[in-house]
This record gives structure tokens, sequence and C-alpha cells, in this order.
């Protein structure tokens, strides 16, 4: 019934738009006739006396003034029912801040437990305070705060005075809101409480084109423990931005989620679902993936290229992966060879790994010479001295730069 009520709302609002519209429109034409008839109905315009003799343009003003003062009128109106609102919403906010806040830290910061009888007549109590919609979203928005921030018994506590409110239904309400706002504000309630029973809905919100809803549904998704293996990237084909990225590793770091398939989700063929999975991969050390990973380097999509190859510079553990990455070097993005230079020094062949550092400072440019050189720096300082030497000015730089870095 919420919802429909919220519906009913939303549409009323778009149609008296409209209807005003249209009878601006009407009103544009009916303002130049003296009658029109409308079946049995003869609609007589009592103002065409002072409009049937003016030009063209004039009428135009005169309409266009008659429709501004209109205009300000129901403006008007509009701000003192606003203003209105608003007196009201500040008398109720006070009145829950004085009244019902410092009670409800008093029970949820206390050891004890409310009596039967004492719970029956506080939850009385609070049902009275909170009466209107506003009242309502207010309280729910400071317990979901309160139990953002809590653990323990203060949490629990706060999980059981939701239930006892029986406000659920203004969530649920507001999930299916046609609202924005209303629908961000139940997944926020939804995914802090870790409400049961909405996924399936949540899961048609992680394809919306909003991108702040669909993040949110998907962090809500993952939150709820329903999808956080996040296979359903992969089965539903999902399409993802960077900020969907980012946010999804963030959660799955503070959830200390790792039940991932992540096999699966680097091999997804929506790019930025396997960039998720390759950055997974690495910060959760899967060095048993390394195959996966080294054969996404080289893919036509460049974020999965990257990525690709920033985690297998971090798997790489023998000859076979150095000598790989120094094949593969100069297709690599520019991000990657920096890694990849820094990296070298752990491959045991000192005498390859000094060619290929070579052939960066003589053919790569400033940035690359600099650390292709710090690392022979710590190989063959007589390479570097020779360098320093160099008819080339950029290698001379770059001998000067990385030595008196290293002076100081």
């Amino acid at each position: 019934m919420k919802t429909f009520n919220i519906y009913l709302r939303y549409w009323f609002i778009r149609l008296l738009y409209l209807l005003l519209f249209a009878v601006m429109v009407f009103g544009a034409y009916f303002y130049t006739l003296p009658q029109i008839i409308i079946g049995n109905y003869t609609l007589v315009n009592s103002m065409y006396s002072n409009v049937e003799h003016l030009p063209n343009w004039l009428y135009d003003v005169d309409y266009f003034i008659f429709i501004f003062a209109v205009a300000t009128i129901i403006l008007l109106v509009l701000i003192i029912f606003y203003n209105d609102k608003k007196r009201r919403k500040v008398k109720a906010d006070k009145r829950f801040l004085t009244k019902f806040v410092p009670e409800l830290f008093k029970y949820l910061f206390s050891e004890n437990e409310w009596s039967g009888e004492e719970k029956k007549r506080r939850m009385k109590a609070l049902k009275k305070e909170l009466r209107s919609e506003h009242t309502k979203r207010l309280f729910i928005f400071t317990i979901n705060d309160i139990h953002a921030q809590t653990v323990g018994l203060v949490k629990s506590k706060t999980d059981n005075i939701l239930k006892l409110t029986k406000l659920e239904y203004l969530i649920k309400a507001y999930l299916h809101s046609p609202y924005i706002r209303q629908k961000l504000f139940a997944l926020k309630i939804i995914s802090e409480f870790g409400l049961e029973g909405y996924d399936k809905y949540i899961l048609k919100l992680t394809k919306q084109r909003n991108n702040v809803l669909h993040a949110e549904a998907l962090v809500t998704l993952l939150r709820t423990n329903v999808y956080n293996n996040l296979q359903f990237l992969v089965d539903l084909d999902l399409k993802l931005t960077l900020w969907d990225v980012n946010l999804i590793v963030k959660t799955v770091e503070e959830l200390n989620i790792r039940n991932i398939n992540y096999k699966s989700i680097i091999n997804s063929s929506v790019p930025e679902v396997s960039v998720l999975g390759l950055i997974l991969t690495r910060l959760h050390n899967r060095q048993e993936l390394k195959n996966e990973v080294q054969l996404k380097i080289g893919y036509s999509n460049e974020l999965v290229n990257e990525e690709a190859f920033f985690a297998f510079i971090t798997f790489a553990d023998n000859s076979s992966d150095f000598e790989f990455l120094m094949d593969k070097f100069s297709g690599a993005p520019k991000k990657a060879q920096i890694l990849i230079i820094q990296s070298i020094s752990k491959y045991e062949n000192t005498e390859k790994t000094i060619q290929f550092l070579n052939r960066v400072v003589l053919n790569f440019p400033f940035t690359h010479k600099i650390e292709a050189i710090r690392q022979l720096l710590e190989l063959d300082v007589n390479v570097v001295l020779e360098y320093k030497k160099s008819d080339d000015l950029l290698i001379r730089q770059s001998c000067l730069q990385v030595l008196d870095i290293n002076l100081q």
C-alpha cells in the first residue's frame, strides 16, 4: 500500500505538470477566439473583447503577462506550503533529538534489557513519535548510523529495535519507489542491517543506467552475503564502470571476502569484470592463477592488459617468468614497464639482467632510464660510471639524478 501511495504521488505530480502545460497551450489558442463549441457545450471567452483588435505581437505580450501573473500566484502558494512543511519538519526534528534520542542512547548503551511490560510501554510511546513519514525516516537513519559505528550488544540492540518498530514495510516501499533517493536510502539500510529477501530485486537494480544506484546495488549484494562470490557478475554479463570496480574491491577487502571464483571472473567477456578479477587475484596473492593471468597479457583491452601485467609482475618468481616479462617489455604499458624494471633485480641471471637494463637505458624514455640506472647501481656500479661519461645528454642526466639521490 505504501508503494502504491508513493507511485500515486509520483505520477500525480507529473500529471499536474502536464496538465498545467496543456492549459497554457489551450489558453493561448482559446484566448484568441470568442467562443469554442465542444459537443453540446459552448465555452465563451469573456476576455475576447480585450484582445480582438490587438496585433499579434501585443497579444503575445498580453498573454505572457497573464501567464506570469498566474504563475506568480501559484509560486507564492507553493512557497507558503513548503515553508510550512519545512517548519513542521524542523519542529519534528527538534522534538526527536531532544526527547527521543537521549532515551534511545540510554537504552542502547545500558547493560540492562527492557522487561516485557516496559518494552510494550516504550514501543507504544515510540510509535506515537513516529507518526509522520519524515520522523520514521529520521529514526531509521539514526539507528542505521549507530549500527554502522558499534559492535556487540549495542549493534544487536539496534537490530532488535528495528524489528520491534515494524518499519521494514517503509524500507521495502522505498526500495520499489520510482524516486532514486528513496531507493538509495533503502539499499543503505538493507546493506547495513543485512535484511533478507530483497536480493532478486536488488539484482535487477544492478542493471540500472544510473551509476550511483547501480554501484549501491552491487555493494548491497556483497554486504548481504547473497552473491559475495561475485559469480553473478559473470552470469549476467554486468557492465561495470571503473568506479564500480574500485567500490567492489574496497568492499571485498573490508568484508574480507575470499570465496571468489577468480578464474571465472578473470575470463569474463566483459573487460571491466576481467579487470576486477585480475585486481583481486593480485591483492589476494593467488599465485596458482599465474597461467590464467599470463594469458591475459597482450589482451586487446588496455585496462585488462595493464592489470594482467601488474598481477604477473607480482607473481614472477622464476627465470621463465622474468624472461617472459623482458620479452614482452616493449609492448607493455608505461606503468607496467616501470614495474618490470623495478622487479627485474629478483632475476638470478645477473648477466641477462644487466643486458636488459642496458637496453632500457639506451632505447627508452628518461623515466625508464632513471629506473634502469638505479637497478644497475645495485648490480654493477662500473656500468653506471661509464654511462656518466656518455655522449647522450639524457643518459648523463639520468646518471646524475640517480647518483645525487644516492649520495644524499
